[in-house]
């Protein structure tokens, strides 16, 4: 072999030139995208935090903010007079309490003075116990709704978080605290969350930052413990300072990517952390992988720009090219066409299978938004539009809308001996029911557990007659026996009734109809009651 004509050759030279600059690359690649992927998988990681943070932090703010508006609606339903009646107020905690659990310890009536003179349901030494020492009693007294801080019961031997509501009379005046406890282990309540599992080495916790006490947390062990002292963790420092966000901190041994997100309905929020050698694995992985793709590539550079980039590539680009252009809007969404029954073409029609799946899962998002998965029916959300539209209709036609809110008589128990699957199997009953009372321009909607909206739109004057009539059938229906496997049983229905001629706001028509619907439960159930009308109970 001539090795001088070897050396001069330009193939050789290309294929020298190409190996160097491949090499070059490589090397180049392997320091700038280590520390690229160090930082931006750092961040990845980070935002991944965050927006666990958040959800929790959202889903514990719903629970407590769901107990918060419970405890103030039966504040301001409470009858004043029943305060001087001991046992049909302990009747009237009672029927609340049955009704909705919310408050897993029960519920409680304190005097102004802080001395609990009812509680339900009862339990040995609260009754004449007094709540004047919860260090912001004195808000309540005030006049406030106050969250109280985490503290462990003596009695129950849990963790527990205390709230309390101010009784009014008529005039204004405070004659009472209406309190409420609920377990922070309770079902229903933070349960959940203390059994969260976050990787196999993330963790959780949920902080008071005015006391810094870890109000909850995937550790048990660690509920109602301190934080660590300050100078440990930076991070969790500023947290109780104020700071929300992502920053790098400490579990006192491990350094951890951490998340901070506000609990806004009691100044408390949440910390996730993920320590920072499970959150970076990929690192290591990719310096391999570029040494032996820089190798790699330095013996086929030129075999590649000729068959891959030339024809191999040449449908994808096609195909790259019209999805671009699909994204921008430039065309419809439509399946790309297939070149070649090759790898290019499989991904082709794997891109059309995702697109086709993609449209479907679109159109099934759409409707579970708007539908409740159990019955099939329109949930608040769909209804709040088809009220907007019916009311729309009723302006433009000068008829008028009725507004039905069902709310079942009976059903707890049944759900609760027989099971949720005999509960569900019996609101698909009642489903089926209700939607054969209404009639074609009507909207049947679930809007709770057990409660329903009928909508009815093109109603005869006078209003309040036609609705009448749907309430009696609706009653009629739902008292029909439930032939389930356990045996017969029957239901009953209260229904609040709201009518609106023409002009009217949909969110106060609704919260007629449930004032309607709460004053017929507790007038004798089983019946209806319109709103604003002198009819007590039909």
């Amino acid at each position: 072999m001539n090795f001088k004509r070897f050396a001069n050759s330009l193939v050789t030279r290309l294929v020298l030139f190409g190996t160097l600059v491949v090499l070059a690359s490589g090397i180049a690649r392997y320091y700038v995208l280590t520390d690229f992927l160090h930082n931006d998988l750092t961040d990845v990681a980070a935002e991944q935090q965050s927006t666990i943070a958040s959800y929790l932090a959202q889903d514990i703010n719903h629970r407590i903010l769901e107990r918060r508006h419970y405890l103030e609606q039966l504040a301001a339903s409470l009858p004043p007079d029943l305060m001087s009646q001991p046992e049909k107020l302990r009747e009237w905690l009672r029927d609340r309490q049955e009704l909705q659990p919310l408050f897993s310890q029960g519920l409680f009536i304190a005097d102004v003075d802080g001395l609990i003179v009812i509680d339900y349901p009862a339990t040995v030494g609260r009754t004449g116990a007094s709540v004047s020492g919860f260090p912001d009693f004195h808000l309540a007294k005030g006049g406030k709704f106050i969250i109280g801080e985490p503290l462990f019961s003596a009695r129950s031997k849990e963790a527990i978080i205390p709230m309390m509501a101010p009784l009014r009379d008529n005039t204004g005046k405070l004659i009472g605290i209406l309190g409420g406890t609920a377990g922070l282990a309770a079902s229903g309540f933070l349960d959940h969350l203390q059994q969260a599992r976050l990787g196999k080495s993330g963790s959780f916790i949920l902080v008071s930052p005015a006391r810094r006490l870890i109000v909850a947390s995937n550790d048990p062990a660690a509920v109602l413990k301190q934080l660590p002292q300050v100078g440990v963790d930076p991070i969790l420092d500023k947290a109780v300072a104020g700071y929300r966000g992502t920053g790098i901190g400490s579990n006192g041994t491990v350094e951890e990517i951490k998340a901070i997100a506000a609990v806004p309905s009691t100044g408390w929020f949440v910390a996730v952390g993920l320590p920072v050698s499970a959150a970076l694995p990929t690192v290591e992985h990719v310096q391999a992988f570029i040494l032996r793709g820089g190798v790699a590539q330095a013996l086929v550079i030129f075999l590649l720009i000729i068959l891959v980039v030339v024809w191999f590539f040449q449908p994808l680009r096609h195909a790259a090219d019209q999805a671009e252009r699909m994204t921008r809007g430039d065309l419809p969404l439509t399946p790309l066409p297939v070149a070649r029954a090759d790898e290019v073409g499989h991904l082709t029609m794997a891109f059309n299978r995702l697109l086709s799946r993609l449209k479907v899962h679109q159109a099934e998002l759409q409707h579970q938004a708007h539908h409740d998965t159990l019955t099939g029916l329109p949930n608040r959300v769909m209804l709040a539009d088809r009220m907007q539209q019916a009311i729309a209709h009723a302006q433009r036609h000068r008829t008028g809308v009725a507004l039905l809110f069902l709310d079942l008589d009976g059903f707890k128990p049944i759900n609760d001996t027989l099971g949720h699957k005999a509960g569900d199997q019996v609101l698909q009953e009642i489903t089926q029911r209700l939607l054969n009372v209404a009639r074609g321009s009507d909207t049947l909607a679930r809007v709770g557990g057990d409660e329903f909206v009928l909508l009815a739109t093109d109603l005869g004057m006078p209003l309040t007659h036609g609705a009448r009539t749907l309430a009696e059938k609706c009653i009629n229906v739902v008292a029909e026996p439930l032939k389930l496997s356990q045996g017969d049983y029957q239901l009953g229905v209260s229904i609040g009734i709201a009518v609106c001629d023409s002009d009217c706001d949909p969110d106060l028509l609704l919260q007629a109809a449930d004032k309607a619907m709460y004053d017929a439960k507790s007038k004798g159930r089983g019946c209806y009651v319109i709103a604003g009308s002198s009819e007590t109970c039909v």
